[in-house]
């Protein structure tokens, strides 16, 4: 299976190509997809991404394979950088520091335990949409973005279980706690359904969304390609 990496001379590329293609043999892509195109020029760095999918471009007697085109964004790699500013908050407006002009400070350093994580997660839910575990189409747009955290719990669930790269439990606590707090206030069965989810090797997408269903209204969006 080919994995092309967009703008081709983005330096960042040159290291991601053999970590995308290990992911990519590691979760068994190959079986389901023709092709990956991975374009860093998301206008966010959003752990939810964008993704389109083009036809076949022949038949094999594996069957036809679409290409997939996913697209993250470059900070998605790079370790986390300290904000710049006073060190200390100032009492008058004119001792407000100037802020840093753009590309000022330390300079971005690659991550492998981000770029890793983000692979492994975005990967396992490409093979869900492709072997139709998941069906974006069927999830109401109301609860489009509590579907798509509580499915992220059971993706890096199934990492850890795997020993593979993925967020950490605490991690994933923490957005699903972002996510469903915007609803309102969080009840026992939101845990609970937290940790079945993490817990759980065969969710099946009609019962999560049952789940979902029981709570509290929480009229989010998602962002799932089309």
């Amino acid at each position: 299976m080919e994995i092309v990496w967009l703008p081709e001379d983005e330096p960042l590329a040159a290291q991601l190509r053999s970590l995308s293609a290990a992911a990519a043999e590691r979760l068994q892509l190959a079986r389901l997809l023709g092709g990956l195109t991975l374009c860093l020029d998301d206008i966010a760095a959003d752990e939810r991404i964008w993704l389109t999918a083009a036809p076949p471009a022949r038949r094999s007697e594996e069957g036809e394979r679409p290409r997939l085109t996913l697209y993250f964004h470059p900070d998605q790699f790079l370790q986390d950088r300290a904000p710049m500013g006073p060190s200390s908050p100032s009492l008058r407006p004119w001792e407000l520091a100037r802020p840093p002009a753009a590309g000022g400070g330390a300079p971005a350093v690659f991550s492998l335990r981000k770029a890793e994580r983000i692979l492994y997660h975005q990967f396992l839910l490409v093979r869900d949409l492709c072997d139709g575990t998941v069906d974006p189409r069927r999830v109401p747009r109301a609860l489009a973005e509590a579907f798509q955290e509580a499915w992220a719990v059971t993706l890096d669930g199934r990492l850890r279980r795997q020993m593979l790269p993925g967020f950490s439990l605490a991690e994933r606590r923490r957005r699903f706690f972002r996510v469903f707090s915007a609803g309102g206030v969080l009840l026992p069965q939101h845990w609970q359904i937290f940790h079945a989810l993490w817990e759980s090797e065969d969710v099946e997408q009609e019962g999560l969304l049952d789940l979902l269903k029981r709570l509290p209204a929480v009229r989010l969006t998602g962002r799932f390609g089309a």
